[in-house]
């Protein structure tokens, strides 16, 4: 499922999130494949990201990495599943 994660960064940098993110590539892995990270601006990127396991991606959101990162950077999710267009 080709999935847009919009990354809204309320406590820190674009910069500060991306480590956070690259950090957690092994985790990832096991859920999603080719993810391509856009920086918006210094708060906000886009991941695009081939999920094939939606359950696994809810359930890194939820992990103890995942959600310290969150708190300490504010970071919010919004996710949205990206379909071809006909």
């Amino acid at each position: 499922m080709n999935t847009m994660v919009l990354i809204k960064i309320g406590n820190g940098t674009f910069e500060q999130w991306k480590e956070g993110f690259d950090n957690l590539a092994d985790m990832r892995s096991q859920f999603s494949r080719d993810a391509m990270v856009g920086r918006v601006d210094d708060h906000t990127a886009i991941v695009l990201v081939d999920v094939f396991d939606p359950a696994g991606m809810m359930k890194m959101f939820s992990s103890d990495e995942a959600i310290k990162i969150a708190k300490e950077l504010g970071v919010e999710r919004t996710p949205y599943k990206l379909e071809a267009m006909g």
